[in-house]
């Protein structure tokens, strides 16, 4: 059964799946689908062609799908797509892509998005992240599965966060993050080394821990002479990189064409 409060404004073209709830003073625009069991709570602005899967709960004031803030894009027919069980916590903000990019912002599932955490324009989010209060992914960003972003954290646009990072409060990312790296320690900041309580949480053996270590300290060891990229090569001909799956989505994140390079250790 639908839910619709009274003060709430839903446009009829709006497509609302079973069990849909609609709280006080929301609005929702003629091209949102929203799918069952999704909650919003009040206060919540949903427009654009905002796409909603199930069991998404939006807190007071959050907005989804309004247009990308860039000078250059007006694109009115952009989408933001939204998996199944997110959290939007107060005034999140989430815009749709702009006609610069492909002109679609996505979002996996379960993530947990905290108070004012913004997601600009043609980002591309996975599964399982959560961004901390005031945390902002400019535009274009591409986030992996099970990361955790800071409060007050920036990344910049184009910048790509692998799988299972660790991004502390306050840092300023410029480059990209490998998959399980961790940056701490504000702005500005290196690579710390890898996210060894995210890898532990995650289920990896001690033995795997350690062979990460052993791959990571070979590819950002700057006091070896040869080359960055040879180094990486290294590792990927060995058979570290054959036998573990952690070790190869490592060495494929850091030879995938990117706008941005690797950020390294300080």
């Amino acid at each position: 059964m639908i839910k619709i409060h009274p003060s709430a404004i839903v446009d009829p073209k709006a497509e609302l799946g079973n069990d849909v709830e609609i709280g006080p003073f929301c609005t929702v625009g003629p091209h949102v689908k929203i799918g069952e069991g999704t909650r919003l709570i009040s206060h919540v602005v949903v427009d654009g062609y905002t796409t909603m899967g199930a069991r998404n709960t939006v807190y007071p004031f959050a907005t989804l799908g309004l247009l990308a803030q860039h000078k250059r894009s007006n694109a009115p027919d952009a989408l933001l797509v939204i998996g199944d069980d997110n959290t939007f916590r107060e005034h999140v903000t989430a815009h749709v892509g702009s006609d610069v990019d492909h002109k679609i912002t996505t979002i996996g599932n379960r993530n947990l998005f905290l108070v004012a955490s913004h997601i600009a324009h043609d980002c591309v989010l996975g599964d399982d992240i959560v961004m901390s209060n005031n945390a902002t992914l400019a535009g274009h960003v591409h986030v992996g599965n099970r990361v955790t972003i800071g409060g007050l954290a920036a990344i910049l646009q184009f910048t790509r966060i692998g799988d299972g990072a660790m991004i502390g409060g306050m840092c300023g990312i410029v480059r990209d993050v490998i998959p399980y790296g961790l940056v701490m320690g504000g702005p500005r900041s290196g690579l710390n080394g890898l996210n060894l309580i995210g890898l532990q949480r995650m289920g990896l053996s001690k033995e795997d821990i350690m062979t990460l270590q052993k791959a990571y300290k070979t590819i950002f060891n700057k006091n070896d002479e040869m080359p960055f990229a040879d180094r990486v090569q290294t590792i990927a001909n060995s058979d570290l990189y054959q036998k573990n799956d952690y070790i190869r989505q490592i060495v494929d994140f850091i030879t995938h064409p990117s706008k941005n390079m690797i950020l390294q250790p300080d």
